[in-house]
Order: structure tokens, then sequence, then C-alpha cells
């Protein structure tokens, strides 16, 4: 029991998506008793039992649905041969099965420590998200300054790309000192990273970004994929507001990663944020 509860927090530390079977109840004779569990990824690598042969194949089924529906449930299952509807076994008892659908936790990167940085670092932690931060001043990017960071990077985006496999996060939000730091963070970023990125900046800022992207080759497609400016429009002023409505957009984003219109039609990108500090 202590290996799959083990391996249940290794892979939401990685962050990744699957779908918990756990025995909930069981009456007379079954495979599996109260409290087995296993879990199940999306490739279809499994960790546990919930007793095997014709039941587990049955739960399996419904731990690939829950991945596919985001939803888990209860369901029980007969294992008397002899009754309508049971499954093909002779234990002769009844249990009730549930699938949990255990969503990947985001891990933000934020690409600058500054003031807005520090505070996007703290509703992170408030919200249960990871972070990590990524700086090119070695005092903005320090254990000391980010103490509950995951990992606190000092590099140029040169330096970053050359070596660092992106996969690990989920959401880039660039609030750095420098624009044309962030410029270099950002041409790699639409070229290398697939998901969610957000760009801290007034209007003023995001043409003349992007104005220099395009003179270096990246594509109408790419700078589409870009939050910019970033952060709902709820009149954020200070860091901590302006964190607020960084946060408020990458809630929406998780939660429905499909961007359903109905679940995230508030959820627009303020009008004109103030660039970072």
């Amino acid at each position: 029991m202590r290996a799959i509860h083990e391996k249940i927090l290794e892979l939401l530390d990685e962050g990744r998506a699957f779908a918990v079977a756990t025995v909930a109840d069981a009456r007379g004779s079954v495979p599996g008793k109260p409290g087995a569990k296993m879990v199940l990824l999306p490739d279809g690598t499994q960790f546990g039992t919930v007793g095997g042969a014709g039941l587990e194949e049955k739960v399996k089924g419904l731990c690939r649905r829950a991945i596919e529906k985001r939803k888990g449930g209860l369901s029980s299952f007969d294992l008397m041969y002899y009754k309508e509807g049971a499954l093909d076994s002779l234990c002769g008892g009844s249990v009730r099965i549930l699938v949990e659908y255990m969503a990947p936790i985001p891990h933000v990167l934020i690409a600058g420590g500054g003031h807005c940085g520090l505070e996007v670092a703290k509703l992170c932690e408030q919200l249960g998200y990871l972070h990590s931060v990524l700086d090119d001043r070695a005092e903005y990017a320090s254990t000391e300054r980010f103490p509950n960071a995951r990992r606190a990077i000092h590099a140029t985006p040169e330096s970053f790309f050359a070596s660092e496999d992106l996969s690990a996060w989920s959401h880039v939000v660039l609030v750095g000192w420098s624009h044309k730091i962030d410029t270099d963070l950002l041409f790699h970023l639409v070229g290398k990273f697939p998901r969610w990125i957000g760009l801290i900046s007034s209007k003023t800022k995001k043409l003349e970004m992007f104005r220099r992207l395009r003179a270096r080759g990246v594509e109408e497609a790419a700078l589409a994929r870009v939050v910019a400016p970033v952060g709902l429009p709820i009149g954020a002023e200070t860091p901590a507001e302006i964190a607020v409505s960084i946060l408020a957009q990458i809630i929406a984003s998780v939660k429905n990663p499909d961007g359903s219109k109905d679940a995230v039609e508030e959820a627009e990108p303020a009008a004109d944020a103030p660039a970072a500090p």
C-alpha cells in the first residue's frame, strides 16, 4: 500500500495526469479487498491492482474514460456468473470501485524574479501550484528569494534553451526586467514550448516586441499563441494585484484546457497591463 501511495505522489510531483481506482467496498468473495488501489496512466502503464482478471479489465476501461473525460465516478460490479449482467467470474461477491481523475498540478515557470515574479510565486504556493523561477540576475534567481521554488535558475536565454527540457512546465509567465531578454525568451519559447505562454506588457511594448520577432522570422501563428498583455482586466496596479490577474487567467486555462467559451468567456487579457518592475 505504501508503494502505491508513493507512486501517486511521484506522479503528482511530475505533473502527470492519471486515474486512480480504489476498492471502496467489497462483499463476499472478491479478488480485491477494500483499500486496494490501481493507477493507470494515459499510455496504459499500470501500477498496483484491484484484483486482476475480468474485474480489472473493466476498471481499466473506467480509468481510460476518466482520463478522457477528466472525471471519475463510483461503479458497482457483481462477480456472480449466474446473475444477469454480472462479470464472468466464479468469485461470488460484489464490489464497488471508486475511480478518480488526477489532474496534473500546474508547474509555472516564472521568467523574471522581480516584484511581480515574487508575487506570482507566492500565489502559486497558495494555490498548490508548483513554480520555478528563471532570471539572468543571480540575486533574483536564488533560493533565498524563492525558498519554495522547485528550481531557481540563473541563466541567460541562450544558455537556458541550449540545455533545458521544457516538458516540466505547464505555463510560462514572462515578467522580466528587460524587454530585450523577454524578446529573446519569446523567440525560443514560441518555437519550442507548445503550452501556455503569458507576457506582461503594455500594448506598445507588445507591438514592438512582436515586430522584432517577425523580423527574426517568427510566424503569426506562433505569435498568436502568446497571451499578451497577460492578466484579467481587473484594474491591477500593484505587483500583488497584477499577480492575481495573471493567476486568474492561468486558473481559467487549467480548469478549461480545451478553451470552452462558456467557462472562459470572461477570461480576456487585461487591456493594458503595466510593465514588470
